[in-house]
């Protein structure tokens, strides 16, 4: 019986990593349009960071190795985490190499020193990156 459109099963060890900034690289696995959702395998280089940013949509995220150094404390290998509309980031650090899965339900606003908005990462963002 084949699959629904909707179903998905993906083999991420035979995706390739991409590069997604400064010692950051990731396997985009779900962009949906319709919705504007997003979900990417993320891998941070240690020593890296997320530049600050606002969630305009909420976001969950679930660590597989490593840990994720940020506003709401330190989520370490098994840990899930959400993080609701409009949670602001002033910085979100990596002390080791870390992988985790991230889901975003909307679009983050990256912010420059100033706090004003400098770029978007949206589902848009991430499909492009899915077909480099």
């Amino acid at each position: 019986m084949p699959l629904d459109p909707e179903e998905m099963l993906i083999d991420t060890d035979a995706l390739e990593w991409k590069p997604m900034g400064e010692g950051a690289w990731g396997k985009v696995l779900r962009v949906c349009a319709e919705t504007g959702s997003w979900t990417v395998l993320l891998k941070q280089a240690a020593g890296t960071f997320v530049p600050p940013h606002k969630h305009l949509g909420p976001a969950d995220f679930y660590v597989l190795s490593g840990a994720v150094e940020y506003r709401g404390g330190v989520a370490r290998a098994g840990t899930f985490a959400r993080e609701p509309l409009g949670a602001l980031h002033e910085r979100t650090s990596f002390s080791e190499e870390t992988v985790y899965l991230f889901t975003a339900y909307g679009p983050l606003a990256m912010l420059g020193p100033d706090g004003n908005v400098v770029g978007v990462v949206d589902a848009e963002a991430m499909q492009a990156v899915a077909d480099m």
